[in-house]
């Protein structure tokens, strides 16, 4: 062969290798991945997203909102069962003729990828937030899609299900880089919904319904924002009352903190032990998730074989033996 004809199929070897990965990537399962404000952040900075982070919430005080700066929409977290209707009595989806044309709304077709299209729902629906390239051309391509084909879109994205599944816990039994299965069996299911204003109305979006539900005004004389999230915090409660289980999580897609603090500064604020505190955040949020990402079992395995070496593995396996039934002697009791 030729150098030039060699060169020519080296190229088509790796056009073809990039197309068959990113088949593979589209085929295969989106994975259960952990609610974390440091998990979505960096979700969002992995496909291209810029200045804003995730913020857990403790409370929907409206003094506590306040204090995030700009806000721009809540992601709730709640138990599921699956195959029960995700609505509440008095909200009604829209109708596709209701339904502003510019507002982004997703049905959930892909198993496990809730988490990343509630948090979707939120950027994409935010005028001010910067996308990146992948997200500018993802909104721009489903623009004119029903909802069940942006759905199929958010599912069928490479991009997208790379920067989920990168959170996936590690199998420790399969090859090097493989994740975990969907959650199965009796794990608990949960689901997110996304609340957020536009154009004058408060949303809530939710995958599982056929449109988005109009819970209330955004708009007040007094204070627009407040307005919103005050709308956005009774229907969060009422999804809460009505729910016999009490496992919820709450989160808020803000401004980065960073920025503010920076802002802040520029106008003479000594902001420095609010600065310390955000990039001590962000490492903590990185040392957390690349902990999640690595495989602990080569190191275990080799501890219990040092401990075998020396003599110690018997006698701490008896220990343990007998600590699991004391424990179960005292569930009996």
């Amino acid at each position: 062969l030729s150098i030039n004809a060699l060169s020519t199929l080296v190229a088509s070897t790796v056009t073809l290798l990039r197309s068959t990965h990113s088949l593979i990537l589209i085929m295969s399962e989106w994975c259960t991945i952990e609610s974390d404000p440091g998990v979505f952040t960096e979700l969002l900075e992995t496909v291209g997203v810029e200045g804003v982070e995730l913020e857990e919430l403790w409370t929907l005080e409206d003094d506590a909102l306040a204090q995030l700066g700009p806000l721009f929409g809540l992601i709730f977290l709640f138990k599921w069962t699956p195959g029960e209707d995700t609505s509440l009595g008095d909200r009604t989806p829209l109708t596709p003729d209701q339904t502003p044309p510019e507002l982004f709304f997703a049905k959930q077709v892909t198993t496990n990828a809730c988490a990343t299209q509630a948090i979707l729902s939120v950027v994409l629906n935010a005028p001010t937030v910067n996308l990146g390239a992948t997200l500018d051309a993802f909104k721009s391509f489903t623009a004119s899609f029903p909802p069940d084909l942006k759905g199929e879109a958010i599912g069928a994205s490479a991009e997208l299900q790379q920067a989920h599944n990168a959170f996936a816990r590690t199998d420790a039994f399969l090859a090097e880089g493989k994740q975990m299965a969907p959650a199965t069996g009796n794990e608990d299911v949960f689901h997110f919904v996304a609340y957020l204003p536009y154009d004058g109305k408060v949303y809530e979006l939710d995958g599982l319904q056929s449109g988005p539900i109009a819970i209330g005004d955004a708009v007040s004389d007094d204070n627009e924002s407040e307005a919103w999230y005050s709308v956005a915090r009774t229907a969060i409660q009422q999804r809460m009352n009505a729910s016999p289980d009490i496992k919820f999580n709450l989160m808020a897609l803000v401004g980065d903190r960073r920025a503010l603090l920076e802002e802040q500064a520029t106008k003479g604020a000594d902001v420095s032990s609010e600065m310390a505190a955000q990039v001590a955040k962000r490492a903590q949020w990185k040392a957390e998730n690349e902990r999640r990402r690595h495989n602990y079992v080569p190191l275990c395995v080799n501890l219990i074989k040092e401990l075998a070496r020396q003599g110690q593995l018997p006698e701490l396996v008896s220990q343990a033996g007998e600590r699991v039934r004391a424990k179960q002697a005292k569930g009996k009791v």
